[in-house]
């Protein structure tokens, strides 16, 4: 049995990679080519005893999520966990970015999960047991301006996940996503957290931790995973004021990294 994750080479998904090795978890890792793979793939193998095999390709090709399939199927790697972490961030006036630059937000944060889910669901129902995790944001909870195609993306893997689990409730595969804020993964995106001052210090998820907490709670069949008590704090006050009020106030704060780029 094997644990496929994609956007396996660094940030959250390396992280989720040598926490799920840690556990002691085969791995298939799939990430862009000349994106540090193979290295990753070692490192995980000289620090535990786990078998770690590699694909390098591009998930926003049209082609790319049933390549991963049949790779899968050639070699006879059976998939129980399967961690849809490839994903694409960023800030931008959405008036003024390039049509490529939502395009393959899109491509890569909604249309490459949904279809590797879809290919892989079938195998996964005849297991025992099984996990999908999807990766979202807190953004997901909030329609962000200068995030617009972001922040709805995550929306829809945030919904995804729970339609799927209450689809899937009585199988033995569990859905879960977890909806992390900031995460120290590269210099964009710390720059993006720093613009936040101590708000963006407060909220954010230091990588292991995340990555502890997040498998975790995918094993315990958790549907969707708040990480850091402040996020969740800033749920149940976001549930109290007028929406008209939080949006007023998220454009307010999302106008720094704009700033700050």
């Amino acid at each position: 049995m094997f644990t496929l994750i994609t956007g396996g080479s660094k940030g959250i998904g390396k992280a989720l990679a040598l926490e799920c090795a840690r556990r002691g978890m085969d791995l298939l890792l799939i990430a862009l080519p000349a994106d540090g793979l193979e290295d990753t793939a070692e490192e995980i193998r000289r620090q535990y005893p786990v078998t770690v095999h590699t694909l390098a390709i591009d998930l926003t090709d049209l082609k790319g999520p049933g390549e991963v399939h049949r790779w899968c199927t050639r070699n006879g790697y059976s998939v129980n966990i399967l961690i849809n972490n490839a994903g694409m961030g960023g800030t931008a006036v959405f008036g003024h970015s390039n049509t490529a630059y939502s395009d393959t937000m899109i491509m890569i944060n909604i249309r490459a999960l949904t279809l590797l889910t879809h290919l892989f669901l079938p195998s996964m129902k005849k297991l025992p047991q099984a996990y999908i995790l999807n990766i979202a944001s807190m953004g997901a909870f909030f329609a962000i301006p200068y995030k617009t195609v972001y922040s709805s993306s995550k929306a829809y893997v945030l919904n995804f996940t729970r339609a799927l689990q209450a689809e899937l409730r009585k199988s033995p595969v569990s859905v879960s996503v977890v909806c992390p804020s900031g995460v120290q993964t590269n210099a964009d995106v710390n720059g993006r957290i720093h613009a936040h001052g101590w708000k963006g210090q407060l909220t954010k998820s230091p990588l292991d931790q995340l990555s502890r907490e997040t498998i975790d709670k995918m094993l315990k069949r958790k549907t969707v995973i708040i990480p850091r008590p402040a996020n969740r704090i800033l749920l149940l006050i976001n549930k109290c004021i007028p929406r008209a009020l939080t949006q007023y106030l998220v454009a307010k704060e999302f106008e720094k990294e704009i700033r700050n780029t």
